[in-house]
């Protein structure tokens, strides 16, 4: 193991550990120790539980991401590389992508309603702004000297876009997607907490409503390990995607 992650895991060890010996030294109902809250993690989530309201999370998440990626991507490399659409919807863009993700839920519940269609589409809304402006700027940075080579060869538009503008773009688009996906998991959580019956949010919410402390302090504690877990495989995606991309940028240093 590296030593930056052994420092890392270090640290959080140390900051459980304080937390553990103030929260014995000064008994507060509001601030559960870490091994009361580990205890009740166990008993909470590696049950039913777990299924009724983590599983239908993630399916959602996993819904609303896919399609902000989808539309994100489709339509970010389409206005990037036709130059009348980006000067017709830019403005609108900008516009939208300004506004924050969770004052659309008001609108949300009133066209949709608080079942899991509202939830996905809260998602794809909050996700899609990162993905579809970062798909933009990576389809409008390609250098002309690949188009050139493009056009050289032959390529129709359509296949220049397939072939030398969507994988010069990947890059960007990854990172988009990166902060998308961070983005997706925040909205889930903040739309089952305003209306739903089951869920992540939900059962946090209901936990500190009922002042079940151990409980909400391990259901956002299965927050941050979904998070992590997520992200990490998010990453070796990446890597494996962009292999190519990472290896042409350690040659050129």
């Amino acid at each position: 193991m590296r030593p930056r992650r052994l420092l890392g895991i270090a640290t959080i060890l140390v900051l459980l550990g304080a937390w553990e010996i103030s929260a014995r030294a000064h008994p507060n109902v509001y601030v559960t120790p870490p091994s009361q809250i580990a205890v009740t993690f166990v008993h909470e989530w590696f049950s039913p539980q777990f299924a009724h309201d983590a599983v239908p999370s993630l399916a959602r998440l996993a819904a609303g991401f896919a399609l902000a990626t989808l539309f994100g991507v489709t339509l970010g490399i389409a206005i990037g590389v036709w130059d009348p659409l980006y000067r017709t919807l830019d403005p609108i863009l900008q516009v939208l992508r300004a506004l924050p993700p969770t004052a659309v839920i008001p609108v949300g519940i009133l066209l949709l309603g608080i079942g899991d269609s509202m939830k996905i589409a809260v998602i794809a809304f909050g996700a899609v702004w990162p993905i579809l402006v970062n798909s933009v700027d990576g389809a409008r940075s390609v250098t002309e000297d690949r188009l050139d080579t493009a056009r050289n060869f032959g390529l129709s538009r359509f296949e220049t876009v397939v072939s030398v503008t969507f994988p010069s773009a990947l890059p960007q688009i990854f990172a988009g997607l990166r902060i998308g996906l961070a983005l997706a998991f925040i909205m889930i959580i903040i739309s089952e907490m305003v209306g739903s019956s089951n869920g992540l949010g939900y059962a946090i919410l209901s936990a500190q409503r009922t002042f079940s402390i151990p409980e909400m302090y391990a259901g956002i504690a299965l927050l941050a390990i979904l998070g992590y877990g997520l992200n990490a495989l998010f990453s070796l995606v990446e890597a494996r995607v962009l292999a190519w991309h990472h290896g042409a940028s350690a040659v050129t240093r």
